[in-house]
């Protein structure tokens, strides 16, 4: 089985299973006062704070955990939107859980804007600035694009922003920027920053958030008072630690060589969406005069398994990401392929089945 849906989830490495199985046996709740809860306390506090010397925090700056990077992108924008006198601004380009929240707050009367992307699907700057006036509370940008692998420059985003909205806050949304890029958190600026691990190889259900200044934040679960009373709910340590592991795992790998053995095998019309400015084991494709999911069945059907865009997104029909850079024609065939640890080959025969599959039905179509 070929696995080139990355970008929708990674397989949970064998030494971060074996730390959460490990962590496990600590079962005690980090907020009890007995010596052995204690322990459990310090491995939290030791993960925090690896997070804070990996990602070059600030000082006085602090990393959340939460249960998913929805989660995260939910409560900076429930910290954030408060008052229908402001106005706050969100790249087209953003994942479902910002896009869908920013949506409910317009529909609720509130000033939200959507900025264009450009042809590489990356913001439009141009675009933002003219948006952009004291009135603004939170941007929000999304680090790498979870549809396409456009990058966006997050700390020009914050330079434009604090020139011209000097109060106003700056999220950016680095799911899959994490693993791809080298992140410094301290240069890029922002005021929030979520991560997630179960795309590095880590677990579902647990991710990060990294708040510059918790003296300007709101929390969104109530409660307890964990987390330093800015999210509610006993830690999930065994989760938290093997996330711990898997970014300790993680290396930094060069892809566009077997980008570029799999769209140079590609015979097929279409339209590369990821061309420049994207990270390299992210292709989103668009063919004509198909569909993607029919595509991703056959393909299934030959071991292998692509995407047709965020999973968060599947049962919503066209791509909302991926419908602002093509044309009408292609949009029904779009197709996601994410891929770590692939070989020239494996690249080979994955465009080999695309050109099959797609030859087979347009056959079937013409008939």
């Amino acid at each position: 089985m070929l696995y080139f849906d990355n970008a929708s989830t990674t397989k949970i490495s064998k030494s971060a299973l074996d730390s959460y199985i490990k962590a496990s046996e600590n079962f005690y709740n980090p907020s009890a006062l007995y010596s052995l809860a204690l322990e459990s306390k310090k491995l939290l506090e030791d993960a925090r704070s690896f997070l804070i010397k990996y990602f070059n925090c600030p000082l006085n700056s602090y990393f959340v955990f939460t249960g998913s990077a929805t989660e995260s992108n939910n409560t900076v924008l429930n910290s954030c939107i408060t008052r229908k006198d402001k106005k706050y601004i969100f790249s087209a380009g953003e994942h479902s859980s910002v896009y869908e929240t920013a949506k409910m707050y317009l529909e609720k009367g509130y000033n939200v804007k959507f900025i264009p992307l450009l042809s590489n699907g990356s913001i439009n700057m141009d675009e933002l600035k003219k948006e952009l006036d004291p009135s603004v509370a939170l941007v929000s940008c999304i680090h790498v694009s979870n549809e396409t692998g456009a990058i966006n420059d997050i700390k020009k985003v914050v330079e434009l922003t604090k020139e011209i909205s000097p109060n106003a806050f700056v999220h950016a949304d680095g799911v899959q920027a994490v693993g791809k890029l080298n992140i410094n958190l301290k240069e890029l600026g922002v005021d929030f920053y979520t991560i997630s691990a179960h795309k590095i190889h880590g677990p579902k259900g647990v991710g990060a958030l990294y708040i510059k200044n918790i003296n300007r934040f709101k929390p969104f679960v109530i409660g307890g008072g964990q987390e330093n009373n800015l999210r509610s709910g006993t830690e999930n340590i065994p989760a938290i630690l093997a996330f711990i592991t898997a970014l300790k795992d993680t290396k930094i790998r060069n892809y566009s060589e077997q980008k570029n053995t799999l769209i140079n095998n590609l015979q097929c019309d279409y339209v590369l969406v990821s061309n420049e400015n994207c990270v390299d084991n992210i292709i989103s494709i668009c063919f004509k005069g198909v569909r993607g999911e029919t595509i991703q069945h056959m393909l299934e059907d030959k071991g292998i398994l692509i995407g047709t865009g965020s999973a968060c997104n599947s049962k919503a029909g066209v791509n909302r990401v991926v419908s602002q850079l093509v044309g009408k024609d292609y949009i029904n065939g779009a197709i996601r392929l994410s891929f770590e640890d692939a070989t020239n080959e494996d690249c080979k025969l994955v465009a080999e089945a695309l050109n099959t599959a797609v030859n087979e039905y347009r056959k079937r179509i013409n008939r």
